[in-house]
């Protein structure tokens, strides 16, 4: 099977799949097949000295990435701050990353590839690959690799478009039942319902969904021990 038919295989695999936080974890899986590496994960920064990896397929990589962030340098880190991709034959002889090689060699990882994982409006992080042999990675694999997270992206940023749309309109149905027991309760319209909860989550200084939910799930509880 070649790259483009399992690169079509995947992004049908992620469409299906439909979760943010289980995409990236395939992604992960994907990049080691396709690359031949031994380990890959996903990268996301809060700032340069703080990193997380919310998808990796060993701890190892978590480790990788901590690195960079303890040392200021690294190509996964760069990939997203530079917005470029980045390829490590021998990451203990490279010299862009002087700290950051030497500290990867020792926990077994010598060649390495970092892309940026971004739409034209928004970056997500980087997908890190690795592997533990030197020469691991050609020219060719940092151009599969740059194809592998421009359709993870595209996916990502679907599924997380609509897992936001699914929590919007589960958010919206909670707060119409809320709406209906005090509407019942009260004896009063949808708007007077609407009122009564907008002043009690601005007078607990809670969300609105949150004032809605407690009620709804107040009612059921009530009404399982009638």
């Amino acid at each position: 099977m070649d790259v483009a038919r399992k690169l079509a295989d995947m992004a049908l695999e992620l469409e299906q799949d439909g979760h943010p936080g289980t995409m990236l974890h395939r992604v992960s899986e994907h990049a080691v097949a396709l690359l031949g590496a031994d380990d890959a994960g996903i990268m996301r920064i809060a700032s340069r000295s703080q990193v997380e990896t919310p998808a990796a397929t060993s701890g190892r990589v978590d480790r990788a990435h901590q690195l960079q962030a303890e040392l200021d340098e690294g190509p996964c880190l760069d990939a997203i701050t530079g917005h470029a991709t980045y390829v490590m034959t021998d990451v203990e002889r490279d010299g862009r990353w002087p700290a950051w090689g030497p500290a990867a060699a020792a926990i077994g990882i010598h060649s390495a590839v970092g892309v940026r994982l971004a739409t034209r409006d928004r970056g997500f992080g980087s997908l890190n690959i690795y592997a533990d042999r030197p020469d691991a990675f050609a020219p060719a694999d940092a151009e599969v690799a740059e194809m592998l997270a421009a359709h993870a992206t595209a996916a990502f940023a679907a599924a997380e478009r609509a897992e936001g749309l699914t929590t919007a309109l589960d958010t919206r149905t909670t707060i119409g039942q809320a709406q209906g027991i005090v509407m019942e309760k009260f004896s009063v319209d949808a708007q007077a319902a609407f009122e009564f909860l907008r002043r009690i989550s601005q007078h607990e200084n809670r969300r609105l969904a949150a004032v809605a939910e407690a009620i709804v799930v107040q009612r059921e509880a009530n009404t399982r021990a009638e």
